[in-house]
């Protein structure tokens, strides 16, 4: 059956199950990111224990996707042949509160491999909303690349444990159609609908306004940055883990007891003797002497058995500790990060400004290929807002997003490139102001006091240089 003849009850069933089919892999991927994921190998270990301590997780997918997702800060939009950001799509972007958001969006797509972005009307203008992946399913035209269909589930009510309601749209000709579902719908009789559908709603755009950001997109399928990272991960929370159960045990002397009467641990009431087993540090152990049927001690002298106290020295970690570094180093390079990021080899780190430099040079390689990605997403996302705004799109096609630098130079750096620049004849003030990190409203307040202050000063030499009358008095503008 092809996709146009598709009815709307056949598009809630497709992309429901395209959504429901993906939730799994996606929510393993955001516990992996969030330090909740344990490996059945450390699971099966805190059994053996009786779940005498906790898990010990070392969080380095947190720590590398933060990393990348603190160097993608969108700054502006600019239009091609405009040298100026557009401080109308600028206004939208911070009215919808997209610099807070924007960080929601970048670790969704890392984490997961795919978010979504939803533009629609409100009373304000262009509404945009980022959407998480496990909420979100569409389909996609592989000829034009287009979102041909949407389908959004979310909660009515925050208490809710399951979705109860779910908005699709599908593309046309004569503008898409939006159909809002609802599960559990009273129908009297004291019963309820499965997800019964409302009259298809036309919109005025024949487009579905959702932009889906994939990352490390293959064949349109998108892939989590953490993939590398995992195995890695999984085996520094069992080796941490292990580590710590060695810590419990024997990270500390131990106290041997041998030959010692049973007698000894009880009271005459037969009560535990606590004063007998007590042991500060942990277990003690206890070698008992020889028995016979009855339970007696067998008398090894007349003066009966001599208990044997020994202490056994503790367990040294180092091995542990090596193997942590180990798995530290190799997934430092796998996420191109210095080892000291991840908590090893910090005697290791280069001192040198240029070797520093060049240490982030393949994280800011990284991260850069991330903005040619998620740009045109936003670039799209933008295309979509001003079309909303009743702004014709049609001369927006090659938008460009602007990033804040990756390589994060400190101020004194871009200062010193700014002036030499400037100074060189490369650029001219308003680029070296650019350079320098200024925002365009900052720029703006400082051209407009310069011009006002070189106005200033043209009236003063004006009037410093106007004729004299034979009293001496200046000669009024209007008359010279």
């Amino acid at each position: 059956m092809k996709l146009s003849d598709l009815s709307d009850e056949d598009w809630f069933k497709r992309l429901s199950a395209r959504r429901n089919a993906n939730t799994a892999q996606i929510r393993d991927w955001w516990q992996r990111y969030d330090g909740e994921r344990l490996h059945l190998w450390v699971s099966r270990l805190l059994a053996e224990q009786d779940d005498r301590f906790p898990a010990l997780t070392i969080n380095w997918h947190e720590k590398f996707i933060d990393t990348i997702d603190r160097r993608c800060i969108t700054e502006g939009f600019r239009l091609p042949g405009s040298d100026e950001f557009d401080e109308d799509l600028w206004k939208i972007w911070r009215r919808n509160d997209l610099p807070e958001f924007e960080s929601e969006n970048n670790v969704a797509s890392l984490v997961t491999g795919v978010s979504y972005m939803v533009v629609g009307p409100s009373d304000e203008g262009a509404l945009i909303t980022v959407e998480s992946p496990d909420q979100m399913a569409i389909e996609i035209d592989p000829r034009t690349r287009k979102t041909v269909a949407s389908l959004l589930f979310y909660k009515s009510d925050q208490n809710a444990t399951t979705d109860d309601r779910a908005v699709l749209q599908v593309a046309g000709t004569n503008g898409s159609r939006m159909v809002e579902f609802e599960n559990g719908k009273p129908v009297g009789g004291g019963q309820t609908m499965k997800w019964m559908s409302a009259p298809a709603k036309l919109q005025s755009s024949p487009d579905v306004p959702v932009v889906r950001f994939l990352n490390r997109q293959r064949q349109r399928v998108g892939r989590s940055e953490l993939r590398a990272l995992a195995p890695l991960t999984d085996a520094a929370d069992l080796i941490a883990t292990h580590m710590l159960a060695t810590s419990h045990f024997h990270a500390m002397p131990r106290m041997l007891a041998i030959d010692v009467a049973e007698a000894m641990f009880f009271n005459d009431d037969g009560s535990i003797n606590r004063d007998a087993v007590k042991s500060a540090t942990g277990t003690l152990w206890v070698v008992p002497a020889e028995a016979d049927d009855d339970g007696k001690t067998l008398p090894k002298d007349e003066q009966g058995p001599t208990p044997d106290i020994k202490q056994l020295p503790a367990a040294d970690l180092r091995n542990f500790h090596e193997s942590l570094s180990s798995l530290g180093r190799i997934g430092a390079g796998l996420c191109d990060m210095n080892p000291a990021q991840f908590g090893f080899g910090v005697a290791d780190n280069p001192a040198s400004a240029d070797g520093i430099r060049a240490a982030k040079e393949d994280m800011t390689t990284r991260v850069e290929r991330v903005h040619v990605s998620r740009g045109a997403g936003y670039a799209r996302v933008m295309r979509l807002s001003a079309a909303v705004e009743g702004r014709d799109p049609a001369g927006m096609e090659l938008l460009e997003t602007i990033w804040r630098d990756p390589s994060k130079p400190t101020k004194s750096a871009m200062a010193d490139a700014a002036t030499k620049t400037y100074a060189a004849g490369i650029s001219d003030l308003h680029q070296a102001r650019v350079d320098y990190g200024y925002t365009a409203t900052t720029i703006a307040a400082m051209e407009a006091r310069e011009e006002a202050a070189g106005v200033r000063e043209d009236d003063a030499f004006n009037r410093a240089n106007r004729p004299l009358t034979d009293d001496g008095s200046a000669v009024n503008s209007g008359n010279a």
